[in-house]
């Protein structure tokens, strides 16, 4: 946390390292978050690693592009060397190096410019 702000209805939000912001309520017995009440207790948490539940979104949307580009890859490498007539293990050494060979920056791309 890098930083503090109230918002439009008096709610404390935390400014994150990442630039994302997120409540951070004091809402017993829910959430107990009593030093957000005071100057003194914010001040207390600057620095501290919060959990940014939007870069995590991000990352997972990421993360599952990646494996559907991969698996995309290896099911065509895979169909296309039995079209050509190789048996299962060289289809399947032909699957690995796709894995190996593809390209994933469009995938991660098309991933990051969905809304989250």
């Amino acid at each position: 946390m890098t930083g503090f702000h109230l918002d439009g209805e008096n709610h404390w939000v935390a400014e994150l390292e990442c630039g994302h912001r997120q409540h951070v309520r004091h809402e017993p017995p829910w959430m107990e978050r009593p030093w957000v009440l005071t100057e003194e207790g914010r001040r207390s948490r600057l620095g501290i690693e919060l959990d940014c539940r939007r870069c995590d979104e991000v990352g997972h949307a990421v993360a599952e592009a990646v494996r559907e580009a991969l698996a995309a890859a290896a099911r065509q490498a895979y169909e296309d060397a039995g079209l050509s007539g190789l048996c299962a293990e060289g289809r399947w050494e032909l699957a690995l190096d796709a894995l190996r060979s593809t390209g994933l920056t469009s995938a991660i791309h098309r991933a990051l410019a969905r809304p989250h």
